[in-house]
């Protein structure tokens, strides 16, 4: 059996490994660590060495991992979190005698749906609450390198280390003043596409699956404007003629107080999950399950 006290064994060597599984790169590897590129290098030559494998062959533009490098990967990155969580466990939590302070993303539509609650509840308890909102991919960067501590919102794929938890289900409709716009609803598709729409996007842009749907329809929408700052999207349309297309319960939580109208979508749309989502190494912390049970606790009641 090989020692642990072996002087070729090196955790260091096995972050490397990792880092070129997921971006296929020496140099972006290098960026991820914060190391140079020959020092990346040099850890590839000697992990070739240690295992007796290639274990990365260049094809093209990318590094690409050998049939032992795949058959590696799932142990070595368990190692990589159980040494995380080892030197991150907290033995024990009590909610009210000890402070805490959490970073957590989530999607501005999510904010006043879901946290408004846990935040007042947290606060009581001597747990400070920061929220940012990042893009999916950016999110996951994010807690992989430690700056967000779990995060909230619609996530289709994550990274085989991270852990998840659906909290609700969510769909779309449609929402505008019906002041400024002279319909009732519901909506027919050829209403949908003759005003124009104020767009939620969470990277920019002027197209969404959305509009996927509406081509397959055979027609199309205007898109005169776009934000990723989905809850001023309501606000806006209290002064300008456009529709846009929401989360319900943003729309639900807007309208009345707004006075705007929903309508259902005039054609089919399916619902989605929004999730709570975390890096594995935290799943055995106490504080951190404490606030994750209270988030799922809140969303059960929506």
């Amino acid at each position: 059996m090989t020692s642990i006290h072996n002087p070729q064994l090196d955790l260091n060597l096995i972050k490397v490994f990792d880092a070129l599984l997921e971006t296929r790169s020496v140099s972006r590897a290098a960026e991820r660590l914060g190391v140079s590129q020959s020092a990346v290098s040099h850890s590839l030559s000697r992990l070739r060495t240690l295992v007796g494998d290639p274990l990365f062959v260049r094809t093209g533009n990318q590094m690409e991992p050998s049939p032992r490098a795949q058959r590696l990967a799932q142990p070595l990155r368990d190692v990589l979190l159980a040494a995380a969580q080892a030197l991150s466990l907290e033995e024990t939590f009590e909610p009210g005698n000890e402070e805490r302070s959490f970073t957590i993303s989530a999607f501005d539509s999510v904010q006043p749906i879901l946290l408004t609650t846990v935040l007042w509840d947290a606060s009581r308890q001597q747990i400070a609450i920061a929220i940012i909102s990042l893009d999916p991919e950016a999110t996951l960067d994010a807690m992989d390198n430690g700056s967000v501590d779990m995060a909230i919102g619609y996530f289709p794929t994550i990274r085989r280390w991270h852990d998840r938890q659906a909290l609700y289900s969510e769909n779309l409709v449609c929402l505008f003043n019906s002041r400024l716009v002279p319909l009732e609803p519901p909506i027919s598709l050829e209403d949908y596409t003759r005003f124009p729409h104020l767009m939620p996007s969470m990277r920019g842009g002027f197209s969404s699956f959305v509009d996927d749907e509406l081509h397959a329809l055979g027609t199309k929408r205007y898109v005169a404007a776009s934000t990723t700052q989905f809850m001023t999207i309501p606000t806006m349309l209290t002064q300008v003629p456009m529709l846009s297309t929401l989360p319900g319960k943003v729309a639900d939580l807007s309208a009345g107080p707004l006075g705007l109208t929903i309508s259902p979508l005039p054609f089919p749309s399916e619902s989605y999950e929004m999730s709570l989502i975390w890096h594995r190494r935290h799943s055995a912390s106490p504080s951190h399950s404490w606030l994750r049970e209270k988030i799922a606790s809140v969303a059960a009641t929506l």
